[in-house]
């Protein structure tokens, strides 16, 4: 299961988050629905580069999670931060977009994922 979890997480990081943020601009943004403000542009690409870079470590410990456990558990991190940034963010603003409400519900379904994930793989090297 953890490999899937894994293989997964991976992917959401690459496609969903990394890409788009890694070559944002007003025709990624429009596909999105999302407002274009370009001077965001060099925090939003910087993000893509480290979703990008976390979606390469994701896949890595995707081939064996056992040994790569360090890596899951940054993936919870990850996935928890993601989703509690969120709540912030509705938080502050009072309202979040759709796009911003899928993202958080993928969040929490990956940390839940990676969770069991992890308790299996412990059990397994015990």
């Amino acid at each position: 299961m953890a490999k899937i979890v894994l293989l997964i997480a991976a992917i959401v990081e690459v496609v969903f988050r990394g890409l788009p943020a890694f070559f944002a601009c007003e025709a990624v943004a429009n596909l999105f629905g999302l407002e274009y403000i370009e001077g965001a542009l060099p925090y939003v690409h910087a993000f893509g580069a480290v979703m990008l870079c976390i979606g390469v470590l994701l896949f890595i410990a995707s081939k064996n999670p056992e040994k790569h456990r360090l890596i899951v558990n940054i993936g919870i991190l990850r996935f928890s931060l993601g989703a509690v940034a969120q709540l912030i963010t509705f938080a502050m603003m009072g309202s979040l977009h759709i796009f911003w409400w899928i993202h958080m519900a993928v969040d929490i379904i990956l940390v839940v994922l990676l969770l069991i994930s992890r308790r299996k793989i412990s059990a397994q090297v015990i």
